[in-house]
């Protein structure tokens, strides 16, 4: 209990802005869980097979990548409270006609739409709780966010896999739909089980918006308001100006370095760490509720008990992950959290028992995911203050940007060789990440960067 009373204390202590984000991201949890859960089960209810859902993820994977960068500037620029509004109101335009659409063009404007609102969520999240938090507050901050989070996502995962079950089990809403909705319900009943439930999700999410309006709209503090349209003008002109001075000296520092600085510089190195991880998990992640229900033969409800399971052991192991960093060190405990859960998933991907991969994969997602919150403070940390939107825009843009590269592909090789390649090549993806993490900030490297960067 100590733990919990510990970051129910810090709770209290957390600025506005931050416990607001919180609540909003515990209430939109619950959509995350159900559509974690039964998207990829509607696809191919649907009729589509695993290369479809793979070119589905890619096209949502696409619209993040072309919007990482311009997302980044935009968290630099602006207000992160108007940032999360808009991009929660697009996502919510784009989920619906995910959800209503069942011809594979609209399905993949849709998923490509929400894919570029969900880069600026992404973006701004670490830049946002950084700014709105003291350096000792980070640790709890951010990984009491992805515990809210999770735990949400938990009472999503457990809820979206009995939805179908119990919608089936209605006549009248597995019945001939009206005419006014006969374009958009699709037919097959275990197909519109899932629809619907992915439809009451859409619905669940709406609360999360009024946190949302509740923060202070502050801007950073590097950009000031202009006033008129005179010094509006100017302001741009002066901003637009610096910008280039900023690029021109950027160039020509490049060019006076050694690749060698350039490839073992914090910047370099995590953007390498990030891509290399997001091609491993595109192979395989985005296919377990797949492999579980169609390979393994469990049901949705089992598989949401099964994936809440993971997502609430995880979440409990994050609680702990501040108390093993401070101890050890950020790096030495991402390493070795990370590297303890290589062997759990590759058991995972080569059994044909369903007993043992349900046991193993909660072990699995919660030693890979409990240092999350440590690894973005660790990154927001080893770069400059000014920098950390762009920064974060990079790391973002590389894992998605490997993730839409790899996840295609990796339902081409389940579609015609099955599951157990996409699994070992992921491990090694995995390995090289873990080995380069090291490399480059392990035995102390690590807290004396980012020292040097934050004195």
């Amino acid at each position: 209990m100590p733990p919990l009373i510990e970051y129910l204390r810090a709770f209290g202590r957390f600025q506005r802005n931050a416990r607001l984000y919180l609540i909003s991201n515990a209430l939109s949890g619950v959509t995350v869980g159900i559509i974690l859960v039964l998207y990829n089960l509607y696809l191919t209810a649907l009729g589509y097979g695993p290369d479809f859902v793979g070119l589905v993820l890619f096209a949502g994977t696409l619209g993040a990548g072309a919007a990482i960068f311009p997302a980044g500037l935009c968290v630099d620029r602006f207000s992160g409270r108007r940032i999360l509004i808009w991009a929660s109101v697009e996502i919510g335009i784009a989920g619906a006609g995910q959800f209503l659409f069942h011809q594979p063009l609209p399905l993949l404007v849709s998923a490509f739409a929400a894919g570029v609102g969900g880069a600026f969520i992404l973006v701004v999240n670490a830049p946002f709780l950084t700014a709105s938090s003291q350096p000792a507050e980070r640790p709890h901050l951010f990984s009491l966010n992805i515990v809210v989070t999770l735990a949400a996502t938990v009472l999503g995962e457990v809820t979206g896999g009995a939805l179908p079950i119990w919608l089936r089990g209605n006549a009248w809403l597995m019945g001939a739909a009206p005419s006014w909705l006969a374009w958009a319900l699709v037919h097959q009943p275990q197909a519109r089980s899932y629809q619907l439930a992915l439809l009451l999700a859409g619905c669940i999410a709406a609360p999360s918006f009024v946190p949302l309006f509740m923060m202070s709209d502050e801007r950073p503090a590097q950009f000031s308001i202009p006033r008129s349209e005179s010094e509006f003008n100017v302001s741009y002109a002066s901003s637009m100006a610096g910008l280039r001075s900023a690029v021109a000296r950027a160039i020509l520092r490049l060019r006076k370095t050694r690749w060698h600085a350039v490839v073992v510089s914090p910047l370099f190195v995590m953007v390498a760490v990030q891509a290399l991880t997001g091609m491993g998990a595109g192979l395989f992640l985005p296919y377990f509720n797949i492999y579980f229900v169609k390979h393994l033969g469990a049901s949705s409800a089992l598989f949401g008990l099964i994936d809440g399971g993971a997502n609430a052991l995880n979440a409990v192991l994050t609680l702990a992950a501040p108390w093993l960093a401070a101890r050890i060190g950020k790096v030495n405990s991402i390493v070795a959290t990370r590297a303890a859960s290589i062997p759990l998933m590759l058991t995972i991907g080569l059994t044909s028992l369903l007993p043992l991969a349900a046991v193993l994969y909660p072990l699995r997602q919660g030693m890979a995911d409990m240092e999350q919150g440590i690894l973005q403070v660790f990154s927001m940390e080893v770069v400059p203050r000014q920098r950390r939107g762009l920064a974060n825009s990079s790391y973002q843009a590389a894992y998605q940007v490997a993730w839409a590269l790899t996840t295609p592909l990796g339902g081409l090789i389940i579609a015609r060789e099955g599951y157990a390649l996409v699994f070992i090549v992921a491990a090694i993806l995995y390995l090289l990440a873990l080995a380069m993490l090291w490399g480059r900030f392990g035995r102390g490297e690590g807290e004396r960067v980012t020292a040097k960067i934050n004195p």
